[in-house]
């Protein structure tokens, strides 16, 4: 089985120029911790991800510090006293902000013709959404752990039928 056999299609289409609070309502609405943004000619461009935007809006003192750092000091961070106010007005900032200026390029994206077993490695390794595009960096479409159960659901299905 190639990628091709489990990739999922994009729903929709969030390009870089595109405010962050656009996508962050999708993300919102639809339960998606990770979002594919593309350039305006179909290349993929990166992921937004809720990690990523959760270090926006997190206090400065927070979101400066190293991820190590940053889960020991999350442990006693109410000393902060941080206002909903002050978590809005970050929000609000980011939300304003495109999203080509929040991806996260550390994503490895695969080709259709690659084996399905690269990607569930991916997704093994943390990266739950690993994007599918084509010779020319053009965004086919996604494939998760649930994508390729489905994929691997149907092939049993067909293999029980007479």
């Amino acid at each position: 089985m190639d990628c091709a056999s489990a990739v999922e299609p994009i729903k929709v289409r969030f390009y870089r120029d595109q405010k962050v609070g656009e996508a962050l309502g999708y993300m919102v609405e639809n339960h998606q911790e990770l979002v594919p943004v593309m350039a305006r000619d179909g290349t993929f461009a990166g992921m937004l991800s809720s990690d990523h935007l959760m270090r926006h809006i997190l206090p400065h003192t927070l979101s400066t510090l190293g991820s190590g750092v940053r889960r020991a000091a999350m442990a006693g961070a109410s000393f902060l006293d941080e206002s909903a106010e002050e978590m809005q007005e970050r929000l609000e900032e980011l939300c304003a902000r495109n999203l080509g200026d929040l991806l996260d390029f550390d994503v490895q994206a695969l080709t259709a013709d690659t084996p399905l077993v690269d990607a569930l490695m991916l997704i093994k390794a943390k990266q739950s959404i690993v994007p599918v595009v084509d010779k020319k960096k053009n965004l086919l479409g996604l494939i998760s752990f649930f994508s390729v159960l489905r994929v691997l659901r149907h092939a049993q299905d067909a293999d029980a039928r007479p």
